[in-house]
């Protein structure tokens, strides 16, 4: 459905041009800053985008703070945030705004991920009763499901690990960003911003994928799109795949066209240094590790990511049992004193609670103790192997085949709806025959 004329009007001059060109009116001045916005805005709600290009990605530049709260406060606007459909990083020092649209790739990358996570931070052993752990995604960040960061979507990452204290507080630990484009400045930056806005961060993720060549859709001249255009169906998934095609390594074809070409794939991770500032920029291998998965594979960097990712789960570790401490400590501050004398002072109590003080009087006096709760925790071993990479490549490929398909069906269906229309109106205003 249509946005909202008066919001539109309200939110960006540049559409004023459009109404004051079909009414009498005074000539209204647009700068080219309302007018970059307003080509923001209208690419991110989907609008005014030719057939044919590729709406997978794009970049802004000479785009500015005050920008990006502008555009992100009118897209709020939107019903439902049905818009919000491309993610958003931004560089201050580049002044650049990239926009790109989640593929298959994106959450199929995650889940592999979030599992061996999960089942890392499961093996910790810390009481249920203090709080639990949460792997957080993109969609429930964006307040689709539990909700947890408080960020704004535009530094909103696609999966950020959680502790949720019993209370309600919310503990932002290890953030992940899968980038499936070229825009690796703005979203070093975005990820910059996460970890200088959270003092408990340990570690942030990147997961750059960029294609061989940048996909565009057949040409009119291609042998695709002339049998495509023939098709008076999208076709199903299984007739279009081509097994045959080696996905990440190699292309991923279908009618003869490559739909998504073979892909280069960079790990990137970062752990928060003991002492010092969480800078992004610097490399020192204590607390920086990368590696390639595709088209080479380098097993020693692999080995060295394995190794951050073990370090990784022990700096959890170790911040959340701090962070549980302090919220014992101040609970312990501010409740009254008790006085356990007043479980045996009570003349008027029964017999049978008479009995019980006794078996109370120990049980508080064995809380008293010092006995470390988290005894064991502390003595708790990461994963050596955090990550099943055979399992992410798995993923993968499989991720790959289906954003093929995506853009296959999408494309197709966009012809075969033009082709319809095209047909409706000649056959409501028929070429006329010249008689000689």
């Amino acid at each position: 459905p249509p946005s909202n004329p008066a919001t539109l009007n309200q939110k960006f001059h540049g559409f004023h041009v459009a109404l004051h060109s079909l009414v009498k009116g005074p000539k209204v001045e647009v700068s080219k800053k309302d007018i970059l916005r307003g080509q923001i805005i209208t690419f991110i709600r989907g609008e005014g985008q030719r057939e044919g290009t590729n709406t997978d990605y794009k970049t802004f530049s000479d785009v500015f703070m005050d920008d990006c709260d502008f555009i992100m406060e009118a897209i709020a606007e939107d019903d439902n945030h049905q818009y919000i459909r491309y993610k958003l990083s931004y560089s201050q020092s580049t002044k650049q705004l990239v926009a790109t649209l989640p593929t298959p790739i994106h959450e199929s990358l995650l889940e592999p991920l979030r599992d061996a996570i999960d089942a890392g931070l499961a093996s910790m052993g810390i009481d249920k009763a203090f709080g639990r752990f949460v792997v957080q995604m993109n969609s429930t960040l964006r307040g689709e499901g539990e909700a947890g960061s408080t960020e704004k979507a535009l530094g909103t990452l696609d999966a950020l690990v959680e502790f949720h204290d019993g209370d309600g507080g919310r503990l932002q630990l290890w953030g992940t960003e899968v980038t499936f484009s070229q825009a690796r400045d703005a979203t070093i930056a975005k990820l910059q911003r996460s970890v200088s806005l959270n003092r408990h961060m340990r570690a942030v993720t990147l997961f750059q994928i960029s294609e061989d060549h940048c996909h565009s859709p057949p040409a009119e001249s291609s042998r695709a799109f002339q049998k495509l255009s023939k098709e008076p169906k999208v076709a199903p998934y299984r007739k279009w795949l081509q097994k045959s095609d080696l996905p990440v390594f190699g292309p991923v074809t279908g009618f003869t066209h490559t739909w998504v070409s073979s892909l280069t794939i960079v790990v990137t991770t970062w752990l928060r240094p003991d002492d010092g500032p969480f800078d992004l920029y610097d490399h020192d291998t204590r607390y920086f590790a990368s590696g390639q998965l595709s088209p080479e594979v380098d097993l020693t960097d692999l080995q060295n990511l394995q190794q951050l990712f073990h370090r990784t789960f022990a700096s959890i570790r170790d911040i959340t049992i701090s962070y549980i401490e302090e919220i014992l400590a101040e609970e312990e501050e501010s409740s009254p004193p008790s006085d356990n004398s007043d479980i045996l002072d009570e003349s008027n109590e029964d017999e049978s609670n008479i009995a019980e003080a006794p078996a109370i009087l120990e049980e508080t006096n064995n809380t008293d103790n010092s006995a470390d709760p988290f005894q064991l925790v502390r003595t708790w071993v990461p994963p050596i192997l955090p990550i099943d990479w055979k399992k992410v490549m798995d993923h993968l490929r499989n991720a790959a085949r289906q954003t093929g398909y995506t853009r296959y069906s999408t494309w197709h269906g966009k012809l075969i709806k033009r082709q319809a229309e095209e047909a409706e109106i000649s056959s409501r205003f028929p070429k006329r025959t010249t008689q000689s």
